[in-house]
């Protein structure tokens, strides 16, 4: 097993990985990346499911990727969930 260091924020660094097929999961599903050994990474998100969305093209695909990266936890490797918005301050006109 490989120990890779992780960045701040529980980043991962991707750029680093050694050769081989990686998995990683969170609450939208799974990814699987392989490593060539020339460190190129080729991403499989059929099963993620941002990319499920028949109209997803080659820009979403990298946004979702980045997005991946960034929330990956470098300990577990798991896929934190999204963060989520803010809660909207509901003001109710009958309470006096």
């Amino acid at each position: 097993m490989v120990h890779i260091k992780s960045k701040k924020d529980g980043e991962f660094d991707f750029d680093k990985l050694p050769k081989g097929v990686y998995f990683f999961s969170g609450q939208e599903g799974f990814v699987k990346v392989e490593v060539d050994k020339e460190g190129h990474q080729t991403w499989d998100l059929q099963n993620w499911f941002a990319s499920l969305d028949p109209d997803t093209n080659e820009d979403q695909h990298q946004r979702i990727i980045q997005d991946i990266k960034k929330r990956l936890n470098a300990d577990s490797g798991m896929i934190n969930p999204p963060k989520k918005l803010a809660k909207r301050i509901f003001n109710n006109p009958f309470k006096k």
